[in-house]
């Protein structure tokens, strides 16, 4: 009994350790899978969040401000605007700086603005400059400002940003491979004898490599099902404290995602155990005994 139950908690703690290890990687190539999905949107994300501060006049009135505004809404480049008043500006500025600047100089030298964030087509240095060229021509604009290396950062990155991740994915969905297919072997290893024996009583190499494809296609489901769970989760945790990452989520490419988590870790759970089996059966007495 002492033995048997020993057997049963060895099987217990491998099977524990295999599913645990095929839902670390499968989790690991599911995050990376959903940057990778998400890239093209991402770069589309930063580039409609770059902001152009279109810096009035100081002295010019409320509807001619309105108009303006109306008239910059219009425009081909322009996605969305806010305006800034002076007030809301200094008020902003001292809960920056942490100290009222307004009670040393006496007087607000800022100026009424409106933010301008502009579609993604115009997210370019060339397109930009043009842009804020093509506003400081209007006579209600003192001054146009806007981050240029931001923007060139944004190109510059993000191709090579798309070329890592697709690296890295593929590096580590190698390395996912060797340590499943290891992991699996080591749990075969205790049963070299039962299959060897098996076999040469004259079990044919399907009726032998059932029960562990079995047990295998267990294990993959199991832990496809906790590596879903872990990626919901997180992609959760990540909209909750990044609510502009909701526009990333799209529920068709999520399922795509999720489906392809399902079909890799069945699929490597499989392959790996009949290939860990068809090593044992070809095994003499002799290499058995020393392997």
């Amino acid at each position: 009994m002492g033995k048997e139950r020993r057997i049963r908690r060895y099987t217990r703690s491998s099977n524990v350790g295999t599913v645990t290890g095929i839902t670390l990687v499968l989790f690991m190539l599911g995050l990376l899978g959903f940057m990778l999905l998400n890239a093209r949107e991402l770069e589309r994300h930063f580039k409609e969040n770059v902001k152009v501060d279109i810096f009035l006049k100081r002295d010019l009135k409320e509807v001619d401000v309105m108009k303006f505004r109306k008239q910059l809404e219009a425009e081909p480049f322009a996605r969305e605007t806010r305006y800034v008043t002076a007030d809301e500006a200094a008020q902003q500025l001292k809960e920056d700086m942490g100290e009222d600047f307004l009670g040393v100089l006496g007087a607000n030298p800022l100026l009424p603005s409106i933010e301008l964030r502009v579609k993604e087509a115009y997210a370019a240095p060339d397109s930009l400059k043009w842009v804020a060229a093509h506003l400081r021509q209007d006579a209600s604009v003192h001054e146009v400002k806007y981050n240029p290396v931001v923007v060139q950062n944004i190109d510059a990155n993000m191709g090579k940003l798309r070329w890592i991740m697709l690296g890295f994915s593929l590096l580590l969905l190698v390395i996912a491979v060797a340590l499943i297919n290891n992991t699996i072997r080591l749990a075969l290893y205790s049963k070299r004898f039962l299959i060897r024996t098996m076999y040469l009583v004259g079990a044919t190499g399907w009726f032998i490599k059932k029960p562990f494809l079995g047990n295998s296609l267990w294990q993959g489901i199991v832990a496809s099902v906790l590596a879903i769970g872990l990626l919901v989760g997180s992609i959760r945790l990540l909209v909750h404290w990044q609510p502009d990452m909701a526009a990333l989520v799209h529920p068709l490419a999520l399922a795509v995602l999720l489906a392809g988590v399902v079909v890799l870790g069945l699929l490597i759970s499989l392959v790996s155990t009949a290939l860990a089996v068809r090593r044992y059966l070809r095994m003499n007495t002799d290499e058995i005994n020393w392997s």
